[in-house]
């Protein structure tokens, strides 16, 4: 995917449309390692994530939810296989 500053109009157009469907969005933070996150709703999501969900067509608190959901079973799957 490339990189947030290559795609900053998209990701605009991603958060004004976060935003009309009632979504709340913080300013952007960084990370220790230099990912730019985001406060969404009751979650974070990183920039790649976000423009991740405007692809995808589901930028909305559902797409953010299942999107939350599906990394949680993941990292869930992970840490069983590893212990």
């Amino acid at each position: 995917m490339a990189d947030y500053g290559d795609r900053a109009n998209d990701f605009v157009k991603a958060v004004q449309l976060l935003r009309e469907h009632g979504v709340a969005v913080g300013f952007p933070m960084q990370t220790a390692d230099g990912k730019i996150i985001f406060a969404v709703g009751k979650h974070t999501l990183t920039a790649a994530q976000i423009l991740e969900l405007l692809e995808r067509g589901e930028l909305n608190a559902e797409g953010v939810q299942k999107l939350v959901e599906s990394q949680s079973t993941t990292l869930k799957h992970r840490q069983a296989a590893s212990s």
